[in-house]
């Protein structure tokens, strides 16, 4: 990412010191605009982002690990009040 033009307020420090995109509170990279769920940097995205194959097998991993973490929401919400 040093050599990228990702503004500072979308970066952050991973556990071992490395520069990262930032995450939202559910998650989700900080650069998505979460009602049209579109990269709000999408000309100065990262050139991780520009690697990242749409419908590709990470991609199918993200959004099955997102499905996942939403079912289990759902049922620890359940649970809660059932």
């Amino acid at each position: 990412m040093p050599d990228d033009n990702v503004p500072g307020y979308l970066l952050d420090t991973d556990a071992r010191g490395g520069t990262v995109m930032a995450r939202n509170e559910e998650g989700w990279c900080a650069a998505i605009d979460p009602y049209h769920l579109r990269c709000t940097i999408y000309s100065q995205r990262p050139a991780i982002c520009r690697q990242f194959d749409m419908g590709g097998d990470d991609c199918r991993l993200v959004r099955q690990d997102y499905r996942r973490q939403q079912q289990d929401l759902s049922t620890f919400s359940s649970t809660l009040h059932p």
